[in-house]
This record gives structure tokens, sequence and C-alpha cells, in this order.
């Protein structure tokens, strides 16, 4: 309904504003449409006090629906706070759209961290302090930019046993294993540690 504004008349008690049950009418119509969509009449669901808008059902949720490509813009100043939360929480959407927080990938301002697994494009993971593919038979390349090198910090010995006391090489290596330098598959022998 649009609003319905009262005829005052040119001037006081000239008789040609709107008749007093007119006037009144007009007035009650008016408050009728307000009280429909505010918080005074039961089952309108939401209350409005000072800066809080709450829902009033048990669980109730609040819509907020733009029109058409409208969005929702929130104008935070410098931050957008959740009062349940969990600490550093990295937000995620879910498949019915719900926003989630939990302690299982969280970012603290320098390091972002878990407590599973992270998976690139469903063929590298790591958990842990480990580097695995999820495809069978697939190759984990190690590519440096430029005239940059592969650099292992390891444990280094100058002989051959656990402590490095042997400077004999055993006449035959414990195992082989295969490495590609450059896309060239390459075997390589390896000695136990004794």
């Amino acid at each position: 309904m649009a609003k319905q504004t009262v005829n005052l008349g040119s001037s006081a008690n000239d008789g040609t504003g709107d008749p007093l049950r007119t006037a009144f009418d007009k007035i009650n119509d008016n408050f009728d449409e307000l009280y429909l969509y505010s918080t005074a009449t039961s089952g309108n669901n939401i209350t409005i006090t000072a800066n809080t808008i709450a829902s009033d059902n048990t669980n109730g949720n609040i819509i907020i629906d733009p029109n058409g490509t409208g969005r929702l813009v929130l104008a935070t100043g410098s931050e957008l706070r959740f009062t349940d939360h969990t600490d550093n929480a990295v937000l995620r959407v879910d498949s019915d759209g719900d926003v989630q927080m939990s302690s299982a990938l969280t970012f603290d301002g320098t390091d972002l961290a878990t407590t599973g697994s992270i998976s690139v494009n469903s063929r590298l993971k790591f958990t842990n302090n480990i580097i695995s593919t999820q495809t069978s038979n697939d190759d984990i390349d190690l590519d440096p930019n430029g005239t940059g090198k592969v650099n292992f910090v390891t444990t280094e010995q100058t002989g051959v046993g656990s402590a490095g006391g042997a400077t004999n090489v055993p006449a035959a290596p414990t195992l082989y294993f295969q490495v590609k330098i450059n896309g060239q598959t390459l075997v390589v022998p390896a000695f136990a540690v004794s």
C-alpha cells in the first residue's frame, strides 16, 4: 500500500481538508502497514533492538536477500567478527552454501597449518612429512627455476657404515633405486648403514 496522506486543507478549519473519520482511517491504514512489518506484531520473527537484529524463533534464520544481481555489502570498517568461532580457522563454504570453520585448517597471519592432508589438483598430496602422488605410477618432479639446483639437506658421512668408519665400498650394494635426471631414468646403487 502506498502511504496515505491526510489532507489538512488550505488553512485551519476552512472545511477543505479530510473529514475526521477519513483522516483517521488513513492514519489507521498507515499504522496497520507499519505494524505488519514491525517487531511489535507477533509472528514477524525479527526483533530490532539498538544495533542488534535478532531472530525470535528458536534456531531461526535471518535472511538478507538482495534483488537480482545485487550484492550483500558489509561495510565493516576494519574487520568482521564471529562471536562463535574457532581461533585462526580458515572459512570454507560447504555443499549447502553454509560457511564453516574448524581447527583442521588454520591461519594465524603468518603460518597456514592443517591437521589433515593438502591435495594439489588431485595429483600431489602432502600429509605430515610425506609427499606422495595420488595417481598410480605418477612421477614427482622437482623443477628449480633457471640455473637453480635441487638441494638435499641431510646427514653427511665420509665413509661407509653407520659411523662412516669403513673406507672400502662393499663388493655389492644393498639395493639400487631409480631416479630421473632431466627426464632420463638412472639406476643408483645404495649401501645399508651398518
